[in-house]
């Protein structure tokens, strides 16, 4: 069968960002309270295409979070980063990570414990010229508000 992937482009184009979009994976995020929560993220993995190359090994993506045992964090991103760029020959490399963390929180008028939902993400890139070129954590907090009678309740 041909590797069509590292055949010669005639086209001479080369492509900013190829790769796989909306991967749901199963990932293990440092925790405070617990050392470790699992989790499943949504994760957007892209590198260059140099104009010399048809394709990508797109395989390869999954085959780099399975190296890093589902583990990922503000420590290991830069070297997923690296990983990807030197395992797919690309100039430039950029992860997405989305997930669900949750930390348990008490009602406070009755103390009953339950679970608070937090979107939360990493995002980050690397090229030849920069290194990291950024990296970004996101957390989305919600808040209720109630009216100054529903202190009452």
């Amino acid at each position: 069968m041909k590797d069509v992937q590292n055949m010669h482009d005639s086209r001479n184009i080369d492509i900013d960002r190829v790769g796989v979009k909306n991967v749901k994976y199963p990932i293990t995020v440092l925790d405070k309270a617990n050392g470790f929560q699992n989790t499943v993220a949504t994760i957007n993995m892209y590198v260059s295409l140099p104009h010399n190359y048809k394709g990508t090994h797109m395989s390869r993506f999954l085959e780099i979070l399975h190296s890093n045992q589902r583990m990922i964090s503000m420590r290991n991103f830069a070297q997923i980063l690296r990983e990807m760029k030197q395992r797919l020959n690309a100039e430039s490399a950029r992860l997405e990570v989305s997930f669900p963390y949750f930390i348990k929180k008490d009602a406070p008028i009755t103390g009953t414990p339950g679970y608070m939902e937090y979107m939360c993400g990493f995002a980050g890139e690397m090229d030849d010229v920069h290194g990291v070129k950024h990296f970004t954590v996101s957390v989305s907090v919600p808040v209720t508000t109630l009216c100054p009678c529903s202190r009452e309740i």
